[in-house]
């Protein structure tokens, strides 16, 4: 039962609410302009109305899940302002700020750690020079303070190659900057970093020395075994040492002799063989020693352990080689890259096509491979008049 008085209010208020539509519609039955009421005071007032009708629409389609296109429209409103967060950055480009963005910039691209260490250590001497030339701002960096500083790496007593890492992140630095629209223009640009292809790789151990530095480890010893399978996993395949240590035990197929590198440079992925002496010893390491090492941490799989079951480091393994280098009498450099750069080169010695020794060590560009056939050109020559057939 409706309350006294309910009809009487609910029909005055529908009389008022007629009475202010006619006295809001200024056209008459025609749609000429009522008299009195001024143009843009009507068109303000449609304005109003079509603003207030498209706010509902907006939120009745959101309620009812049919508003993907103003999610679009706010997503897209979200973007502009993060675009606009990207070009206030560039009112502030102090070089200690930038230096911090790209280091994580790098670290999200995934880079290898070791390479992240060495950009910023390389990127931090041109950081120097700027604040040595009073420029804290990135944005008043130009091209002839980049060529200043390249007369400067270029009148240093370093190699060759350190003279380019010197470049290299500077580069980089700013090329970052140059995607990510925090610079319109790239000072480096046409700025040349040291040419590889004329660079001059260190001695090289011959084959001879390799046997002779592969049977040093003491095989009685557990510790030992584990480093003689790590010799010859890195002679056999040549991969780097940073690949090596991040292998895993489901990365090792000794039925096919295969080492599956998930974890390569530039994230690239490969496959390489393993020659009968590596499998041999990685399967001595794995069914007599590791079991015994990842007692004591058994959730591990990474492939080499310590003896307190935890990863082995880059840095144990060259000490590890220096000492058996040592013992050998051996006055060349014996580093695990040493490793790789003599199975390249002895692949090549022997015949081996360059394309698959460039599959083999993971090398994007082949011109990076062909730096090996300066070791040893002779015999190379040799095995050309050897293998290639008479016209």
């Amino acid at each position: 039962m409706l309350p006294r008085g309910y009809s009487e209010a609910r029909k005055n208020t529908d009389n008022s609410v007629q009475l202010k539509k006619k006295d809001n519609n200024p056209e008459g039955e025609a749609g000429e302009q009522a008299p009195g009421v001024p143009e843009d005071r009507r068109q303000k007032t449609e304005d109003r109305g079509q603003r207030t009708g498209t706010e509902n629409q907006r939120r009745c389609l959101a309620v009812t899940g049919k508003g993907n296109r103003y999610r679009n429209e706010a997503t897209m409103y979200r973007v502009s302002d993060e675009n606009r967060h990207q070009r206030r950055d560039t009112k502030n480009m102090d070089i200690d700020t930038a230096k911090i963005r790209f280091k994580n910039y790098l670290e999200s691209s995934g880079y290898a750690a070791s390479t992240i260490e060495c950009y910023s250590v390389y990127l931090g001497y041109f950081l120097d020079y700027l604040r040595k030339i009073e420029v804290m701002d990135l944005k008043q960096v130009t091209n002839e303070t980049i060529r200043t500083y390249q007369l400067l790496v270029a009148d240093m007593a370093i190699a060759e190659e350190t003279k380019g890492m010197r470049l290299r992140p500077v580069k980089r630095l700013f090329g970052w900057l140059l995607d990510t629209h925090r610079l319109l223009l790239d000072p480096t640009e046409k700025i040349r970093e040291t040419n590889r292809q004329n660079r001059t790789l260190p001695p090289v151990l011959t084959v001879a020395e390799m046997r002779l530095l592969l049977e040093q480890p003491n095989l009685s010893l557990r510790m030992q075994i584990r480093d003689r399978a790590i010799m010859e996993t890195l002679y056999s395949s040549g991969i780097r040492l940073n690949e090596l240590v991040q292998l895993t035990v489901h990365d090792v197929d000794l039925k096919d002799k295969v080492l599956h590198i998930r974890k390569g440079k530039g994230n690239r992925q490969r496959v390489v063989p393993l020659g009968s002496n590596a499998a041999t010893y990685l399967k001595e390491y794995l069914k007599n020693i590791r079991p015994r090492y990842a007692q004591k941490n058994k959730q591990q799989r990474r492939l080499f352990l310590t003896d307190q079951g935890r990863p082995v480091t880059g840095n144990s393994i060259r000490t590890s080689l220096f000492h058996y280098k040592k013992s050998a009498g051996i006055t060349k450099t014996a580093s695990p890259h040493s490793f790789r750069r003599s199975c390249a080169t002895h692949l090549l010695q022997q015949g081996a096509d360059i394309r698959y020794v460039q599959k083999l060590l993971g090398h994007r560009h082949i011109r990076t491979t062909q730096i090996y056939t300066r070791v040893y050109p002779i015999d190379l020559k040799e095995t050309h008049t050897r293998t290639h057939p008479p016209c």
